[in-house]
């Protein structure tokens, strides 16, 4: 049997059951390369499937959607087919009309990029068991038995990557105030935020803090860039940003007011290297592609993935061009140690607005 193979740029990591071992090395963020093999039958099943992706705003933000819109558009370039997105869909109401659509016309595998879908998969997968609904940071799903087994999940781990830029705002910081911003106050976001936290006071125990959360959530751009400027205004140097139209604000109120941050999901650096100091990245056409594949293969039953440093599917991006050579290399290098061990403690989702619990004391 023939293989196609799909070239990932990641550093390290486990990808799709296979431990790639000789990039198991620190380096520079996208520059080595993880190969998933799919088989030849596989990877024409793959190509003939209907996939639709739904988003909740638009590829624009350089963030969540994005990546997602980019990582579909990388698999369906490779496996030849054309996965249908839909934009600016906030919420499980306005994507309902959409998914109920999309299902009724036979498409295999439908993905909604955020946990404000999870109940309405729920709520209309019963009625099309032969469509895949994978829900996206989400992680009460069908792996615990109480959702429609059709309902799969991919829980975004936001916590390792964000304990890294911790470590990187705490050394950089020169007034030893941080913020962090976000969108919707979910868990993988509250958990992102936490392990910020923990990371800097382990860097640098002088640091402070200051945190909001946008009320209009992830698509509050002018929200979150009047935080930004707000923060700056209390001395901080060094904001969190946590993803999709937040991190667009935050971008925005860095370069005017000449102060540092890092963002999540997409490799953002780039656009403005002297403010943006580091990116998480998140590689979803990983986890597409398995869910993808465990379809065309008809094992697509309560599927259960977790994005995180140690599968592989999260990376570092590219530094800042004011992050110093010796951060650049300890940032790596803890990377490096994360997915080997993991995170020496877990924020596990349970513990969201649940701190007391034994399981989520520091």
């Amino acid at each position: 049997m023939t293989a196609v193979a799909l070239i990932v740029m990641l550093v390290v990591g486990v990808v799709i059951g296979i431990f790639v071992g000789p990039s198991m090395m620190p380096s520079q963020g996208g520059m080595s390369t993880v190969t998933t093999t799919v088989g030849g039958g596989e990877a024409n099943a793959i190509g003939k499937l209907k996939v639709g992706l739904i988003l909740p705003i638009t590829p624009e933000d350089y963030s969540w959607n994005y990546q997602a819109d980019k990582s579909i558009k990388l698999l369906g370039s490779q496996f030849g087919f054309n996965a249908t997105v839909a934009e600016n869909l906030f919420d499980g109401t306005k994507a309902e009309p959409v998914a109920t659509q999309w299902a009724s016309q036979g498409y295999n595998v439908i993905i909604g990029q955020g946990i404000q879908y999870q109940d309405m998969f729920i709520k209309i997968a019963p009625q099309f068991p032969n469509t895949l609904f994978l829900c996206v940071d989400c992680f009460k799903g069908g792996h615990d038995g109480t959702d429609p087994s059709n309902v799969g999940d991919v829980w975004w781990y936001m916590a390792d990557g964000a304990y890294l830029m911790g470590l990187l705002a705490g050394n950089m910081t020169k007034t030893n105030k941080l913020g962090l911003i976000g969108g919707g106050r979910v868990p993988s976001i509250w958990a992102g935020h936490e392990a910020f936290k923990r990371g800097a006071l382990h860097s640098n125990p002088n640091v402070q803090f200051i945190e909001t959360w946008m009320p209009f959530s992830w698509a509050d751009v002018a929200g979150a860039k009047k935080s930004a400027e707000q923060m700056a205004d209390q001395g901080v140097d060094f904001i969190f940003s946590s993803g999709d139209g937040v991190d667009v604000g935050v971008r925005q109120a860095a370069a005017e007011r000449n102060i540092m941050m890092t963002g999540v999901y997409a490799d953002a650096a780039h656009l403005d290297p002297t403010h943006i100091m580091q990116s998480i990245v998140v590689h979803w056409d990983i986890a597409y592609l398995t869910a993808l594949a465990d379809y065309v293969r008809g094992d697509y039953k309560n599927i259960w993935l977790q994005a995180d440093l140690f599968s592989g599917m999260v990376s570092l991006g590219e530094f800042g061009s004011l992050v110093p050579a010796n951060y650049q290399a300890a940032l790596l290098q803890a990377q490096f140690n994360i997915r080997l061990n993991s995170l020496p403690y877990t924020l596990d989702p349970t513990c969201f607005d649940n701190g007391n619990q034994p399981q989520c004391k520091p």
